[in-house]
């Protein structure tokens, strides 16, 4: 009887220990504090190796034992652990991890660090700050929120380009362009302004930066020093403006619109004394070119029964009342696989300079695949089409500064018989020369990329992007002549340099394509839980062709038709340039307890713009960043700290063709004959590339949970060999002479 109970209680025994370890499977809902669904969370039961990640429903299911522990965790929010005790339906709410410093960062490349490891000054640029000021020109948008940057914009009228700068000027040849390289998801994008055409100079053309739709973009990190862009090579000499455009996110469709309505008028007039009229030397003259040095309003009426009993503000009544609408729509998904986002835009806007608008269409299509868990791709492509009528701001002021107000300027602005009004010759209405002399662009553009990685290993991966830029720029000018009409007034800018307002017709044409292709190998090794490496070795080739092609005819004989074959003068020129840079690079980066870390790149450039054996150099940099709060009571109000240091060589190479000694097409012989003649450039076949040695040290603290912040950086770069092109004596055939100085 014994031996029967002692064999039944080893049974039940048995058979407890089976039920306690049976898995039982469980299903669940993860959401945020707003109830919105998250894909890509992570459910891991504790101590095993068993994990599921919830699809793009927020759903999960997993086996576990009923008394197991759930790990839940995702990027941005506070993990959790959750015991089973038997439940088959387990609800989860994340919280977002409002207080994580340690901010993942776009830096050279596309490689992303966490902030805290950075031995540099790099700012990012949220989405949101971005954007709250509602700029359509994304430089423009920056204006303000980065530290040591200047953006200057080069007027108010639409479309107008902006220049931004990092840091100052890096180059004492005001040749030179010292705006930093773009990048866009990794293709480095054109931030170039074409002065290509007629009077384009004076005429404020969009930089290429303005074909991107602000409303895309998901963060820009400006890249400051030389130790930050070191990886880019001399492109990234003048700094870099990495910029992250949306990706789709896992789960329901979702669909975004954004809308803008506005209006603008000048906000500034120069103040006008109201005593004395059009004349000279008291002497009244309706049509006199001095527009108030003659007698006083109740002289001028005794004299002149017409002349009104105020004075105008010409100045006020020259601007019309601008206006700007856009309109934004993007549509995002996906799955645990693959997502997308599809976007765009229209923005159109008039200016309050008359004859001057600019319109502006975007597209966008960004698309993410994870093939396996080893291999993984992208795709992404925009097209813009923008461009619009653009005025000569500047002279259209100094027509109103000696626009006389005893006169309406907005009255008679063309006389009845269509050509222009005014009250003299050397007085014609500002607003019919601004509606008479018209200059169009018209650009579409294309920036696209593909990426594709693969990870055979756990402690390797490798990864390749292919990036195209290429825009057309069709330009057109177009001002009518003179009809021959008796008191016709003459437009000297309506018209070529020997004919002078006799009419003008222009086409200029740019064609742009530049190619980038980046491979970067990722060796990491984790030696113990305290010290790990990683080691980059990459590839990296950029190649760009311009070609420029321009005809501009003056003298039409029919006076306002615009075709070339109208001109008795016709004159072509055209040009074009080629380049090319490869980059050979590595990186040792260092992280010892995640406090204390240290890198050291080296790259080696070969550019097309130098000849051998000088085309070739190579240039280091190093940083080093310790969180020395990792080692203080953070209790109190200090809650981060950090002291970092930078040295970097940077390298820059020649404009192209800054060698030849070639010649030049010569342009003033008479029509049917072509020749040659010196350029004006003389090149120098010796050229040696410039460096640029940068210190660099930071201090960063932060105070109240984050709340305060102080991010003070000093910095100091000497230049050595300096490639200018300074002027050189007529006398040697040439105007310019390209050296190395300094």
């Amino acid at each position: 009887m014994k031996s029967a109970i002692l064999t039944l209680s080893c049974v039940l025994a048995y058979g407890m220990q089976v039920l306690n370890a049976q898995q039982i499977p469980i299903a669940g809902k993860v959401t945020d504090s707003s109830g919105t669904p998250l894909a890509g969370v992570t459910i891991t039961v504790k101590g095993t190796n068993i994990a599921a990640t919830s699809n793009q429903n927020g759903l999960f299911t997993i086996n576990a034992n009923q008394n197991a522990t759930l790990i839940i965790s995702s990027v941005g929010y506070q993990s959790q652990e959750l015991a089973v005790a038997g439940r088959k339906t387990i609800n989860i709410m994340l919280s977002t991890n409002d207080q994580e410093i340690d901010e993942v960062v776009v830096t050279a490349l596309g490689i992303e660090r966490s902030e805290r490891s950075l031995g540099y000054a790099a700012q990012k640029v949220s989405a949101e700050n971005l954007t709250a000021n509602k700029q359509s020109n994304v430089v423009n948008a920056l204006q303000g929120k980065v530290a040591g940057v200047t953006i200057s914009s080069t007027g108010g009228a639409p479309g107008q380009g902006a220049n931004i700068q990092i840091r100052g000027i890096n180059s004492a040849d005001p040749n030179r362009d010292n705006s930093p390289l773009f990048v866009i998801d990794g293709v480095l994008m054109d931030n170039s302004t074409s002065t290509t055409g007629n009077r384009a100079t004076e005429r404020g053309i969009s930089n290429r930066a303005a074909d991107i739709n602000p409303d895309d973009i998901e963060s820009i990190n400006i890249l400051k020093g030389g130790a930050a862009t070191a990886l880019y090579g001399l492109r990234g000499a003048n700094g870099v403006v990495v910029i992250t455009t949306k990706s789709g996110k896992a789960g329901d469709i979702r669909i975004n619109y954004s809308g803008l309505a506005g209006f603008e008028n000048a906000n500034k007039f120069p103040e006008l004394q109201d005593v004395y009229t059009q004349g000279w030397a008291y002497e009244y003259d309706p049509q006199s070119f001095w527009p108030a040095f003659g007698p006083t309003i109740e002289e001028a009426k005794k004299l002149d029964p017409t002349h009104p009993d105020k004075l105008k503000n010409h100045f006020r009544e020259a601007f019309d009342t601008g206006n700007q609408f856009k309109n934004s729509l993007s549509l995002s998904g996906g799955n645990d696989k693959a997502n997308f986002l599809a976007s765009l835009a229209q923005f159109s806007s008039k200016g309050i300079m008359p004859g001057t608008d600019f319109k502006n269409y975007s597209g966008r299509i960004n698309t993410n695949f994870k093939a396996s868990e080893k291999v993984n791709f992208g795709a992404s492509m925009a097209v813009n089409n923008s461009g619009g009528l653009r005025g000569r701001a500047a002279r259209y002021m100094e027509q109103l500064v000696y626009w006389s107000h005893r006169h309406d300027v907005r009255q008679d602005i063309f006389k009845p018989d269509g050509t222009v009004g005014g009250y003299s010759n050397d007085n014609v209405n500002p607003i019919a020369q601004s509606l008479s002399n018209q200059f169009r662009d018209d650009v579409l553009r294309m920036v696209g990329s593909f990426n594709a990685s693969y990870k055979p290993l756990s402690w390797l991966d490798f990864n390749y992007r292919l990036g195209l830029d290429m825009y057309r720029d069709n330009r057109t000018a177009k001002a009518p002549g003179m009809q021959g009409l008796p008191g016709e007034y003459e437009l000297s800018n309506n018209g070529v340099t020997a004919a002078p307002g006799r009419g003008l017709i222009g086409v200029y044409d740019t064609k742009f394509r530049a190619i980038n292709s980046t491979f970067i190998a990722n060796i990491t090794k984790q030696f113990n839980d305290d010290f790990t490496a990683t080691l980059r070795l990459g590839h990296d080739l950029y190649d760009r062709d311009i070609v420029n092609e321009n005809t501009e005819g003056g003298d039409l004989t029919i006076y306002n038709w615009y075709n070339l074959s109208n001109a008795k003068i016709v004159s072509a020129w055209s040009g074009g340039e080629k380049y090319r840079l490869m980059g050979f690079f590595g990186e040792l980066a260092l992280n010892y307890k995640n406090y204390l870390f240290f890198n050291i790149t080296g790259r080696n450039d070969v550019t097309s713009s130098l000849l051998k054996p000088n085309n070739s150099f190579f240039y280091p940099s190093a940083t080093a960043s310790w969180i020395f709060s990792e080692h203080l009571d953070t209790e109190g109000a200090l809650s981060y700290g950090k002291l970092r240091g930078s040295f970097a060589k940077i390298g820059k190479d020649a404009l192209a063709y800054s060698t030849s000694v070639g010649s030049a097409i010569y342009q003033n012989l008479p029509v049917g004959y072509t020749g040659f003649t010196r350029a004006s450039l003389l090149g120098d076949p010796e050229l040696r590339p410039e460096f640029t040695e940068a210190y660099e040290a930071g201090l960063e603290l932060k105070f109240f949970q984050n709340r305060l912040g102080i991010d003070a950086t000093v910095y100091q770069s000497t230049s050595k060999d300096q490639i200018i092109r300074t002027p050189v004596t007529s006398t040697t055939g040439y105007v310019t002479a390209a050296i190395n100085a300094g």
